[in-house]
This record gives C-alpha cells, structure tokens and sequence, in this order.
C-alpha cells in the first residue's frame, strides 16, 4: 500500500504563542465569565459554547490590546492572540499591508493599524461583514488608518487602488471543510470556509500570483495553513520550490495545534520577531 506524503515539518522553527491572560486572570476581571465555566479547579470556560467564545474573546481583546470588538453573529469568532503573534512575525512597525478577507470582526487589519501603526487596505467580499468591520473600525477611532474595500470576489484588480504597491500582504483563511463542521462553534458563512483543492491550494497559489506586482521591493506576502491541511502545505511548498520564490516557514503552537506561517520575499529576508518561545 502506497504511503501518504507528509508535509516536512524537520527544521522548521516552532514558536510557541504566549499571552499573560490565564483563565484565572479573566475571571478576576470580569466575574461575568464563571457562568461560562465547564469546570472549576482548574477553571476552564465552556469553549464549545459560542456565547462564551464571544464574551471570552471580547475581553482578550480589550484587556490584552485595548480593543473594542463587536463580533457578528453568524460570523467566525477570532482569537485576538494568534492573530497578533501572527503578525509579529509577518509585518513591521509603520508599514503599508493589503489584507484578503478581513471578515465581520476586522480584528487582524485593527490590531496592524493600532499596535504596528500600519497603513492597511482590507478586502472583504461580505457586504453585511464589511458594514460591521467598518463600525469596528470606527469605534477604535482608526479610520484614518484602516479602509475596507468590497472585493467582489476579487483579490486585487479593480478593488485596491490602482498602481498601489504595499510593504506586506497578509491573510489568514479559516480553513474549515463546510459550516457544518466540528468546528461550527466557531462560526462562519459558507464562504468564509477554506478548504484544500479550489478553495486551499488554489487560494492561496491564486494570493501570490496576483499579489506580487501590489508588492513594493522589497516585500512580504504571508500566510497561515493549519497542520491539518496537510495536502495544501504540501501543494503550495511545491509550488513555491518549483518557481523558485525565496521563502521560510515558521510554526505556531497553540495549545495542541499547529499553524504554519509561510512568508514569501521579494528581494529582501524580514528577521522573525522572537517575542515568544522557541520549542
């Protein structure tokens, strides 16, 4: 029996995501949450509950990063901390970012413009999304820094400004097979959900493509693919080898999990940022 190929993890730098906001620590703050307990000693919230996801991950995001988020009903639920950590290795302070796929939250593009004073043109192609990331945007005091465009399904043309060129390009897809998943708890349409094939691979092959010529020189295009995605880690490493871009990869642990961080230069090498700890 012919054996699968596993992505080759063997050398990539692994980093763990770490945030002083222990649950203990949140329920000093906000007792509110120990309705939202599944148990006590320790105390540990009800992470499959989407209420308290909401409420949980409202106050990461004000007591950790000073933001305030309103999180849309039907929509994904992101976790302040990965989405920093995420961007403390992909970006610099006083940059330029195009974002694919903002989402409801705008979380990504508001902690970029708040905490690395970056300059950001977020896509999203939801218009019920784009109405609450521009009212999230708005109550942080950041539209001056953020400005979302309705991509139309598009990526680039004919949705950013023409002959605009960025420092960095970033995106984090949910890579969640269909609303129906396991992972429902944590929301999402139909179209926000990425998968392998069409809607993985391609996505992001698709990503580099058309981002490169919106890319100054030099240039960052960024990424994130689960561990689980083992088929789309191992088309878009092919990909990247076989046209030859200059890239690394780098591994965030949270938890049990595994999220790789692929990050494509154009003419230049952005030095990791090692706030967290090296595994």
């Amino acid at each position: 029996m012919k054996q699968e190929r596993v992505f080759d993890e063997s050398g990539i730098p692994k980093i763990r995501v770490v945030a002083d906001y222990p649950t203990s620590k949140a329920l000093k703050l906000h007792p509110d949450l120990r309705n939202h307990l599944k148990s006590t000693d320790p105390p540990r919230i009800k992470n499959e509950d989407r209420e308290t996801l909401f409420l949980y991950n409202k106050y990461i995001a004000k007591d950790l990063y000073d933001i305030d988020i309103k999180f849309a009903e039907h929509a994904i639920i992101p976790t302040p901390i990965m989405r920093f950590n995420f961007l403390m290795h992909v970006i610099k302070p006083n940059s330029s970012i195009i974002e694919i796929g903002t989402g409801a939250s705008a979380i990504i593009a508001i902690l970029a413009a708040k905490h690395f004073n970056a300059q950001v043109y977020a896509t999203e192609v939801d218009k019920e999304y784009i109405t609450l990331a521009n009212q999230n945007i708005f109550h942080n005091k950041l539209e001056s820094k953020i400005t979302v465009f309705d991509s139309h399904g598009s990526f680039f043309h004919d949705v950013v400004p023409k002959g605009l060129k960025v420092d960095f390009i970033i995106s984090n897809p949910p890579y969640y097979d269909k609303i129906l998943s396991p992972k429902v708890i944590w929301g999402g349409k139909n179209h926000e959900l990425v998968s392998d094939g069409e809607m993985g691979e391609l996505f992001i092959i698709r990503l580099i493509k058309e981002g490169w010529d919106y890319l100054k020189s030099p240039g960052t295009i960024s990424f994130i693919i689960p561990k689980t995605r083992q088929n789309t880690l191992i088309s878009v490493e092919d990909f990247l080898n076989l046209h030859n871009y200059d890239y690394d990869i780098i591994g965030l642990l949270a938890g049990n999990r595994t999220r790789f961080i692929f990050r494509i230069f154009k003419n230049n090498l952005l030095d990791i940022n090692r706030l967290s700890d090296m595994d």
